[in-house]
């Protein structure tokens, strides 16, 4: 060839014969002699016009040129194999080595999680589990210096203005102040550095994981620490929950990202985040694991619950070490029993259908308040001003102590430590007032249990009952006025604080909500049915698990989040059958959780896996075609066509031999015969079927279906019943008669 290569770029024509050479005329290959008189060639028992010959041979010869060139262009070039690369060559990149990207072998960019798996000679879902530790660790770290922060700002605002109105009055007023100046400041720092940092931030972690491959921006965590820290410190009545979670899941996503990890990875790895942030501020592993895996992925994939596992129990571990509570519980010293009481049942069941109610309202309450303040506020910083001011002055004037104290709380006012007002901050000093309400009767039954409970563990002293707030008589009734006006009260706070443009969550308020409502039906059983009723601190429990439940719609995170907080299983099954009231009665009126109601207003909806576990009770034999038509292996085109016109509504034909299925013709099979030159009179049936489609049995349901569809990328499956020579075709199953009834469930389900 003379180390040059020419292509062939045209046949002439010459007396009929076909040449292939170059344009000068000096290759000349082989000749193909035509006939002079057929418009056809026989070719493998079929005809072929001259046209459709050119056409296969012109594109052949193209194809052996253009692999020859390639050939020799890649033996003049030299090879990586034998030429070293400089020292410099990550620079061609344009990164440096020490960046996340470095160059492959054959010159392009590789990511430097796939440049460490070839290194290491690791999985990818190994380094996924480790990645998942680390976040683990450091979602623990930022939970503690989360809760740092906010108590610190808290002591030098909210709690020096009660201190120093403890000798003047006045200083009360500072309380009006105080929260106004604490959102108008946190809105403007979010508006300027992380709009998505505002608000209660589990919505915005749902969206990145299902919309955004998991990415959310890296300095979100560092701005939700500071604005979240900031507006609870200052008296917002909003939670810590939402931003920690928040929190984990950013640390998650920057160092997915920073690796250059697949979507899914990330996406694990966010989740895995939030089940950290979770684990530390509750002391709750499991609840962690639950809440996101039945929230924010929306699945309970093995292969996702490994990393959000690893992740969860790192995180406990460093709040172990250095975190608030410790190996406590989040509240401890709470020693209640069920014991299977059935004359109680009744009045769980009516607490769940009463945290059903509590829930709904709750969700209508939030967003309706941010749509009339900002139709009544439109400017931001008005409406932080106004409703910041409205926060304080319930604050300033509700009773800050309730009628009757436990001998915990005398001795924490006695050592001049001031209590924040119930209805600013988290409030978990008013839930735990509500979980420690007793009376005296039940009380003896309580601390037999104690005992029974501290000689077993060994974690408590024999000041564990100190916590106890025993109530009696009209006792009774004065906690209960004193509870009921912050049923109502608290969910409005949190939804001005955030309509004001607070940063927090409102987990903490579920459970305020849950625990004082739950006090008040424990406090009206014992005045009016005192022998079918429990403690009124053990209906603030289940009432905390019920709303919870009603607000999030994840019925088993709300039930494992209470037990872990308390520390108290015996308890569990009154928790168990109010959340699923709860949840049920919630949704019946507030389809939509908290969370994705957010998201549904901002004008679209976000269908998770345990959506379409809607259609596992459809089976393929309700929805599949009966009455279908089908064409035999021999039908011409013509024939194809004319059944495929009468049937407009049949996506793919059946091609029949002797009773049997032999495949299907799908449009595009048909489209592309009817598009060429070739005669129609010469292509068969059997021709142009995709042979051996995938079938599917009547008796599967409609989420395996879907899986075979995407198998062979099909419009239409076949459905057979039998084995073997009794195999037989009784209906068709079509893709778009699957996705409408998919669709009737999903409004359904609305």
């Amino acid at each position: 060839m003379g180390g040059s290569v020419r292509k062939a770029t045209y046949f002439s024509e010459s007396g009929g014969s076909w040449r292939w050479g170059s344009p000068a005329g000096n290759l000349s290959v082989f000749r193909v002699r035509w006939p002079e008189s057929p418009r056809s060639v026989a070719f493998g028992g079929r005809g072929l016009l001259r046209s459709e010959w050119l056409k296969l041979i012109n594109g052949s010869l193209r194809l052996h040129a253009g692999l020859a060139t390639r050939r020799l262009s890649a033996a003049r070039k030299p090879s990586l194999c034998r030429s070293k690369l400089p020292s410099d060559s990550s620079s061609k990149t344009g990164k440096s080595s020490a960046g996340s990207t470095v160059t492959s072998r054959s010159g392009k960019p590789e990511s430097l999680s796939a440049s460490l798996l070839k290194r290491t000679k690791i999985s990818g879902s190994t380094l996924t589990v480790t990645i998942a530790g680390m976040v683990g660790l450091l979602a623990g770290v930022g939970a503690v210096i989360f809760t740092w922060l906010i108590e610190l700002v808290s002591s030098n605002t909210v709690e020096a203005a009660l201190s120093l109105a403890a000798d003047n009055r006045v200083w009360l007023l500072t309380l009006i102040v105080i929260p106004a100046f604490g959102l108008l400041a946190v809105s403007w720092f979010t508006r300027r550095y992380a709009p998505e940092a505002q608000g209660h931030g589990v919505p915005e972690v749902i969206t990145a994981v299902a919309r955004h491959d998991g990415v959310v921006r890296p300095h979100v965590a560092l701005v939700k620490i500071l604005a979240s820290g900031f507006c609870i410190g200052t008296g917002g009545s909003i939670g810590r929950e939402g931003p920690i979670v928040q929190i984990g899941s950013a640390l998650g996503s920057t160092a997915g990202q920073w690796l250059n990890l697949p979507p899914r990875s990330v996406k694990v790895l966010v989740a895995a985040g939030a089940a950290a942030g979770i684990s530390a501020t509750f002391n709750a592993p499991l609840a962690g694991v639950m809440f996101a895996s039945e929230i924010i992925l929306g699945s309970f994939a093995v292969e996702s619950l490994t990393p959000i596992v690893i992740a969860s129990v790192l995180a406990n571990v460093v709040q172990e070490h250095i975190g608030e509570h410790r190996r406590e519980p989040a509240f401890q010293q709470l020693y209640y029993d069920f014991a299977g009481a059935w004359q109680q049942l009744p009045s769980y069941l009516v607490l769940g259908l009463l945290a059903g109610l509590a829930a709904a309202g709750f969700i209508k309450v939030l967003y309706r308040t941010e749509d009339l303040t900002e139709k009544w506020l439109p400017s931001w910083w008005h409406r932080a001003l106004l409703l910041g001011a409205l926060v304080g002055l319930a604050g300033m004037l509700y009773p800050i102590a309730p009628p009757q104290l436990s001998d915990a709380t005398k001795e924490h006012i006695a050592a001049e430590h001031p209590r924040i007002p119930p209805l600013m901050g988290v409030g978990y000093g008013v839930v735990d007032h509500a979980l420690h309400l007793d009376t005296p009767r039940k009380a003896e039954e309580s601390e037999s249990l104690a005992e029974t409970t501290r000689e077993q563990s060994g974690k408590f002293t024999s000041q564990a009952a100190s916590k106890t707030v025993m109530v009696s008589g009209s006792q009774l009734w004065s906690e209960l006025w004193w509870l009921l006006p912050l049923v109502l009260l608290k969910p409005l706070m949190t939804s001005l604080t955030l309509a004001g443009g607070g940063s927090g969550g409102v987990f903490a308020p579920s459970l305020y909500l849950g625990a004082t409502l739950g006090a008040c039906v424990g406090l009206l059983a014992n005045i009016w049915f005192p022998a079918y009723s429990n403690s009124p601190g053990v209906y603030a429990i289940v009432g905390m698990g019920a709303v919870v439940a009603g607000t999030t719609h994840g019925v088993l995170s709300a039930i494992l989040i209470v037990y872990e907080m308390t520390d108290n299983y015996q308890v569990i099954l009154p928790i168990m059958a109010a959340a699923g009231v709860a949840s049920l009665i919630s949704r019946s009126i507030e389809p939509e959780s908290i969370y994705y109601k957010k998201l549904s207003r901002r004008g679209g909806s976000i269908a998770r896996g345990h959506d379409l576990h809607r259609l596992d009770h459809i089976m393929v034999r309700d929805v599949m075609i009966r009455g279908f038509p089908s064409v035999t292996h021999d039908a011409n085109v013509h024939e194809i066509v004319r059944v495929a016109r009468e049937n407009p509504h049949i996506e793919s034909l059946p091609v029949m031999c002797d009773g049997k299925l032999i495949g299907i013709i799908r449009p595009s099979d048909l489209h592309r015969v009817l598009d060429s030159d070739i005669s129609p009179h010469l292509v068969n049936a059997e021709d142009i079927a995709m042979r051996s489609p995938i079938s599917v049995s009547p008796a599967e349901n409609l989420i395996e279906a879907l899986r075979d569809f995407g198998t062979q990328d099909v419009e239409t499956l076949p459905v057979e019943v039998g084995v073997g020579p009794q195999r037989r075709l009784i209906g068709l199953l079509q893709r778009n008669d699957v996705m409408r009834r998919y669709r009737q469930e999903i409004l359904a389900k609305h």
